[in-house]
This record gives structure tokens, C-alpha cells and sequence, in this order.
């Protein structure tokens, strides 16, 4: 297998494992929500961590880096929902 398809195979997965441990706060949202508030700065320093990463993602020339701007959009949406819900 060439190197481009390995780095683009091994980055797609990374890509989903990294989306779905972003997919992990629902749960927390949903008990924030209910009223069982969990700790706010994880989720805060976690998606403040992400927002760098998407700007650099975005910034990257010559061009985009989908893969790895895709999981931290997540972890900025999903983190910031998170912290807000549990205040």
C-alpha cells in the first residue's frame, strides 16, 4: 500500500476515534441538563485545546487539513455545550 493511502487510512481512523471521544460528553449534557451538573473545566480546557488545533487545521497551506480539523470542531462544540450546561 503506498504511504499516502496508509497516511490517509490511518488519519481517517484517527479522525473517528477522535470524533467519537468528543460523542462522549452527550451523555454528561444530558445529565447537566437533569439537573446532575458534572465539573466544568475538563470540557473547557478541552475544547479550548480543540479550537487551537481547528485553527491550525484551517491555517494549514497549502491546504486544509480536514482530518484533523473534523474531531476538533467536535470537541469545541460538544466541549462548550458541556462546560455551559454545567454551570
Amino acid at each position: 500500500m503506498p504511504k499516502a493511502k496508509i497516511h490517509n487510512f490511518v488519519g481517517s481512523i484517527g479522525a473517528l476515534i477522535g470524533t467519537f471521544v468528543f460523542i462522549a460528553y452527550i451523555p454528561q449534557i444530558m445529565a447537566n441538563l437533569a439537573g446532575d451538573k458534572g465539573q466544568p473545566w475538563q470540557p473547557l480546557v478541552a475544547a479550548f485545546s480543540c479550537l487551537l488545533w481547528v485553527i491550525y487545521g484551517f491555517t494549514n497551506t497549502p491546504k486544509r487539513d480536514y482530518i484533523l480539523i473534523t474531531p476538533n470542531l467536535a470537541g469545541v462544540v460538544l466541549g462548550t455545550i458541556t462546560f455551559i450546561t454545567s454551570l
